[in-house]
């Protein structure tokens, strides 16, 4: 009777993880196979991220842009995220288009362009979540890569749609949940590390809401314990650099 009663509390526990994938089971005489919830997969992604106090990631990007409206192009660009919570942050963009670095550290954030060597200083919130809130409102900067830097966005953006499921996948040779949500406007396909560092290692987003349906990739390489020196986030001036003034986008377009 004790084996009974532990088995049977072994398989509740199963059937209550979110994420666990289900052996197929019988129902009425029939097999049906149960898969784990995507969003609960997305939302540990996201809660494991939120935790880490610190961490680094190479990231490729493929973007797809309009070309005169009658066909695609492609631009890529590499980038390199070093972050420690609460107020440290070095970003670095290179690529077809761009070739930048973003340093904050507490409340002094600075952008520097490599290619025109300018860079401008802006005074923004002490933590990095303020930050990029401040950011996004006030300079209406849009960048989902930045997304994967919030310590909350398990609440932030909660996927509404119920997702699906495509089974398992081998990105950069790590084991991966494969799924997709998809609305009128956009789809969203993410590889997410199966186990017990749920890291994403891979999304594609398409946004349908144009003509041309336009698709963006990224490719994820982590490293969760990094080591950083102590002026490793001070922004020193390049030789001959030119400060320039940075102002909000209202301001921008007002004149």
């Amino acid at each position: 009777m004790g084996s009974i009663k532990r088995l049977f509390t072994v398989a509740m526990l199963i059937l209550l993880s979110g994420t666990m994938i289900l052996s197929a089971t019988e129902q009425n005489g029939q097999t049906k196979t149960v898969y784990p919830v995507p969003s609960a997969i997305l939302m540990d992604a996201y809660r494991y991220l939120g935790a880490l106090d610190n961490f680094s990631f190479d990231a490729i990007t493929t973007n797809d842009d309009i070309f005169r409206d009658i066909m695609l192009q492609e631009f890529t660009h590499r980038i390199h995220v070093d972050l420690q919570r609460p107020g440290k942050l070095q970003i670095h963009i290179s690529g077809d288009l761009k070739n930048r670095s973003i340093y904050m550290l507490n409340d002094s954030f600075t952008i520097i362009d490599h290619d025109l060597n300018f860079y401008g200083e802006i005074q923004t919130p002490k933590t990095i979540d303020s930050t990029l809130d401040h950011l996004f409102e006030k300079y209406e900067i849009k960048a989902p890569l930045a997304n994967l830097l919030y310590t909350d966005l398990d609440k932030r953006i909660a996927p509404k749609e119920k997702g699906h499921y495509f089974g398992t996948t081998h990105v950069d040779g790590k084991t991966c949940h494969y799924i997709g949500f998809v609305n009128d406007q956009r789809e969203l396909q993410v590889w997410i590390e199966k186990g017990k560092t749920p890291l994403i290692r891979k999304f594609s987003i398409i946004d349908k809401s144009g003509k041309i349906d336009l698709r963006s990739t990224t490719l994820l390489r982590w490293d969760i314990k990094p080591y950083f020196k102590r002026k490793h986030f001070i922004f020193k001036a390049p030789k001959n650099a030119e400060k320039i003034s940075v102002e909000p986008a209202s301001l921008q377009g007002g004149k």
